[in-house]
């Protein structure tokens, strides 16, 4: 209920200044498409250094996984999907006449994860051989995730804007079966941390009305 509250308002929020903005975008991170994953995101610039963006993924079957101690041995997960709603802002470090300038800013995510594989139960011995025996399990479950993110922006004359970072994190609330798993919306873990790259391409929205 609290996640849907949050997305409301946000959006709300967004709509309610998207009439006198100047640049508001449609977005697509590059990036997590390695970890069979589709980000689109809106962006909407308040002024020319402070933007709000909101951005929904989802996790197709992620093969990337963590570098981490493995919490279960007895635990293979085959396959990692899952969807997520990222809400974001940023301080951007330039005026409205620069081509480029550096960004920082935050991320709050909301993933449900989606984990299937197979469970070693034990082993019985058959003509003097172990055999190991497993149950297929599928687990669903929620996580939330806040991360920090850095990186260099720059416009053009063209409708395409473009941003490059990264975006480190924690997991706040971590419900992930295995901690290799790809959390969607944050990436693979990298010891207590959850790293993703950032190379956004944005599509300006008002391009033909403010530069006809």
């Amino acid at each position: 209920m609290k996640f849907i509250l949050t997305f409301v308002l946000f959006y709300l929020y967004f709509i309610g200044f998207s009439q006198n903005e100047k640049t508001n975008y449609i977005t697509f991170n590059v990036p997590p498409v390695f970890g069979t994953t589709i980000e689109f995101g809106y962006e909407l610039n308040l002024k020319s250094n402070f933007s709000f963006d909101i951005s929904y993924g989802y996790v197709v079957n992620s093969e990337i996984e963590g570098s981490c101690i493995k919490r279960n041995p007895y635990l293979t997960i085959d396959k990692r999907s899952g969807n997520f709603i990222k809400l974001g802002a940023r301080y951007n470090w330039k005026n409205k006449s620069d081509n480029f300038g550096f960004f920082f800013g935050a991320n709050i995510i909301n993933a449900t994860s989606i984990e299937s594989g197979s469970l070693q139960r034990g082993y019985f011995e058959m003509f003097g051989y172990p055999v190991i025996y497993s149950e297929k399990i599928y687990i669903t479950n929620y996580n939330l995730g806040l991360s920090g993110k850095i990186g260099i922006t720059w416009t053009t004359i063209t409708p395409f804007d473009f941003d490059l970072g990264v975006q480190v994190g924690r997991v706040l609330i971590e419900n992930l079966s295995d901690c290799n798993s790809y959390m969607p919306g944050m990436g693979a873990g990298y010891l207590e941390n959850r790293v993703q790259g950032i190379f956004r391409i944005k599509y300006k929205l008002n391009y033909r009305r403010f530069n006809s």
